[in-house]
């Protein structure tokens, strides 16, 4: 039987590594109960330790934290500890240990699982879906991401956003009046199609583009590899969408940070 809290703290690992990688600043790094995956640049989400192990004491946690911090001290880089709630003790509240560690909760993600999708029940509009072939078109990825999220996530560009990176995954940017209003992503990680970069710009939010970009890059995945099950870490704002689709939660993750990066966060 799949374990599918270790599935969602894999598939989350092994789809970092691989967009990390394509950084010529990525480091990694394995040890005890802990994962680390750098990519160098100057954006916490693409830097991240994440706590793999299970049954983990409060102490436990603790020294996986204190070891994180150690290994990223010389990164020079803002970076997310993740800790999967399932992974701990029933006793451990993971938020009063990281606090004496300077580690404070940043947001919550739930690891969620399909294998199979619900038929749509929303229509896009206007929306034309296509895949970006070069550099400009993939960075919108990029450039929407950023403005959904209010993030500045330029730096990204030198790796999700090259269509060199894209080349055996699956990227789809909707289009409406042909500007960039929403996109998704889909790479194989581990025989699994993983959903990624799921944004909408904030002025097109709401009519279902985003699910629709997303629904595109699955079918051109299950088009080339089969309709493979699929993994994604969602948002709370995203999670009803996802679960609308047919995705089903399977672990809980929560994201911490370096108290002293908040302020730029």
């Amino acid at each position: 039987m799949t374990d599918h809290v270790d599935l969602s703290i894999r598939q989350f690992v092994s789809a970092w590594r691989l967009m990390c990688a394509a950084s010529a600043r990525h480091a990694t790094g394995t040890a005890g109960d802990l994962d680390m995956v750098f990519s160098g640049l100057p954006i916490s989400f693409f830097n991240i330790g994440m706590v793999t192990g299970r049954g983990l004491s409060g102490d436990a946690l603790a020294a996986s934290a204190r070891l994180a911090i150690d290994w990223a001290a010389d990164k020079g880089v803002p970076w997310f500890f993740i800790v999967t709630q399932e992974g701990l003790r029933n006793d451990v509240n993971a938020a009063t240990v990281l606090d004496a560690c300077d580690l404070a909760p940043v947001m919550p993600l739930t690891g969620m699982l399909a294998t199979s999708l619900a038929p749509s029940t929303r229509a896009a509009g206007p929306l034309q879906l296509t895949t970006p072939r070069d550099d400009e078109g993939c960075g919108a990825l990029i450039a929407i991401n950023s403005r959904a999220y209010g993030m500045p996530l330029d730096a990204a560009a030198d790796i999700v956003g090259r269509s060199s990176f894209w080349e055996s995954q699956f990227p789809v940017v909707g289009l409406q009046d042909g500007m960039p209003v929403s996109c998704a992503a889909v790479m194989m990680v581990d025989g699994h199609r993983y959903v990624a970069l799921v944004a909408t710009d904030p002025e097109h939010q709401r009519r279902g583009h985003a699910e629709a970009a997303m629904r595109g890059a699955l079918e051109a995945s299950a088009a080339r590899h089969g309709d493979r099950p699929t993994v994604l870490h969602a948002t709370e704002a995203g999670r009803p969408v996802y679960e609308r689709m047919g995705y089903r939660p399977i672990a809980s993750h929560t994201v911490f940070m370096e108290k002293r990066f908040l302020a730029e966060h």
